[in-house]
Formats: C-alpha cells, structure tokens, sequence
C-alpha cells in the first residue's frame, strides 16, 4: 500500500465523502464500528442450528438515526454508474450481504430496520505518463503539442485534477442508498445462504471445486488465481502466494468450533467454487495486491477512523491512511 496514488486518490475521496457527509452526521449516534458478530446459521426446514458453520462478519457501522431507528451503514467502493435507476443500486435489492447484516445486527442486541449502503466511486482518470520519446512531436518554437508531455504527472498534480473533477459532481462519486429488507426477504435469504453452505461442504467432503470460467475477469480485472486454475502457475509458488494463519483474518474473534460463514466467503463461492477453495479451504493469498483492493482498504481504514472521531473527523481519516 505504498502507492502515492493509491493514497492520493483515498486523500481525495475522504475529502468529498467529509464535505457531502459531514454536515448530515449529526443524525447517527454511533453505536458501534467494525464490530464483529457471530450468529447461528438456522435450517429453515427445521428451526436447528448448523453443526458445521456459524455465520460471522463484521459491521462497519452500527448506529441509531435520527434517534428512531438503528442502521447498518455499510462501505463499498465502485466503478461506473451507481446512482438511482442503474444497474448497481438495482442490485443491492438483491445483495445477500444485507440480509446476513440483518442477523448479525440482531445478535448484537440491535435488530436494525434499514443498511445504509455509502458508496464511493473512485474516479476513473488515471496518471498521466510522459509521451514515449519515439511518439513526441514538437511545434515550430520547439515546445511539445499540448496532448503530449515532457515528465509523468505528480502525485501532487493528479490530486488536484481528479479533486477538481469530484468537487464538480460531487453526486456522481458519493452515494447513500437505504436497502431495507423485510422479514419474509430476510428469512429467504437465510434460506439461501443455508443452502450455499451445504454445497460449500458437499464439495469440501467430495474433495471437489468445479471452476467457473465465467467469473474469470470480474468488476474489469482477471481472478488472481487465474495462472493456477491454466496451469500456467502454481498455488504452492511462495513468490506469488502466501498461506494464511486463518481463512478470516480480518476478524479477530475467538475460534469457534465451527467454520464461519461470512459474506465474503459467500460471495466468493456463488462466483466461483474453486476460487472459493484457493481463498477459505487452502487459505492462500496473492503477494501482489491489486490496485482496487490497495483503493478499497485506505478508504476503509479512512472511514473507519471517520466515524470513531467525535470531531475533526477529516483529520482523524487522513491520519489513518498515513499512520
């Protein structure tokens, strides 16, 4: 995460989310943030607990709104149209992850009646790089034409362009959308994770994971196990993976005697079984970090921070992504 773009660009979307959020945060009394939760995983057809998985997670923010109701509000960062009417906020009335934050509220002592979804859309300008030698043309003065450049873009130069572009349309990179689910959508999706979760054990107990060639390139990037399921690399490579101690490291709850379902680890297996089984059942990581998850954890380190501060919450979120 040593990028200085990577932070840049976190720099200025705190910025905008401070300045299009900030003046509303008087609404939410924080309950909790990034608290952690654990919640038994029912069988619906008869009303008993899993033996093998419990559900778990982790919310990013628990809070009381306007001091009538509690809200999950919950960070996501994207790519392209998310307002009103596209296809992505059209998809979070589907997103099981809401439901299974429904259930982690409640086992938390605070049912909610609605998620918050806080979508950050990062801008898609990228730095500008010196024109190749080979490719530069110069007027009759000797300066470059004015589509062309000498040096590459400083980090420096690149947040003021991409801040300019944000504080323009500020609507188009920051959105809040409320999902609310009702008892009968939440029972259905519980039903589904149920379902998801003994085909997870069918096929860790038949020692299968059928591939998804489908779910090779997702959200404008290639899988990073793709080299391993072609045979082109191996998952036993030290210099592209590494093992890690736990399949959930992002929650540092005590074991339980169950395998946890998260909505990761959910979403991962209904893309694709078998990168299911290089992430929770091999508990392998690439090395190399791609750009959008190096973006995605300086912003959530960011917005965690954000919501903690009592005041200068700006403040509080810059120093969080240059600790």
């Amino acid at each position: 995460m040593s990028d200085p773009f990577d932070r840049v660009r976190a720099e200025v979307m705190l910025a905008g989310y401070d300045a299009r959020w900030e003046p509303e945060s008087h609404r939410y009394q924080v309950i909790a943030v990034e608290a952690e939760f654990s919640a038994p995983l029912i069988n619906p057809e008869t009303n008993y607990p899993s033996r093998t998985f419990q559900l778990a997670g982790k919310l990013d923010v628990l809070a009381r709104e306007d001091g009538v109701r509690n809200v999950v509000i919950e960070h996501k960062t994207a790519s392209g149209e998310v307002g009103p009417g596209s296809d992505y906020a059209k998809r979070l009335r589907l997103d099981g992850q809401v439901s299974v934050y429904y259930a982690g509220a409640a086992a938390l002592g605070h049912p909610v009646d609605a998620c918050l979804y806080d979508v950050l859309v990062k801008p898609g300008l990228r730095p500008l790089k010196a024109t190749p030698l080979e490719k530069r043309q110069f007027t009759k003065d000797g300066t470059l034409y004015k589509t062309q450049r000498m040096t590459d873009e400083t980090p420096e130069a690149y947040r003021d362009r991409i801040a300019e572009v944000v504080a323009a349309a500020p609507n188009e990179y920051f959105l809040r959308a409320e999902v609310v689910r009702l008892d009968g959508e939440v029972a259905d999706a519980m039903a589904d994770v149920w379902q998801t979760g003994r085909t997870i054990r069918e096929n860790q107990v038949t020692n299968r994971a059928p591939r998804n060639p489908d779910a090779c390139v997702r959200y404008g990037r290639t899988c990073e196990f793709f080299g391993v399921c072609t045979g082109e690399s191996a998952a036993e490579d030290p210099s592209l993976f590494r093992r890690r101690d736990t399949a959930h490291s992002e929650l540092a709850a005590a074991p339980t005697d169950k395998e946890l379902l998260t909505a990761s680890r959910l979403s991962a297996f209904r893309a694709c079984p078998r990168l299911h089984h290089y992430k929770y059942d091999l508990r392998l990581a690439p090395l190399l970090e791609s750009e959008a998850l190096r973006f995605g954890t300086l912003i959530h380190l960011g917005l965690e921070a954000w919501w903690k501060a009592t005041d200068n919450r700006l403040d509080a979120a810059m120093s969080a992504i240059y600790p």
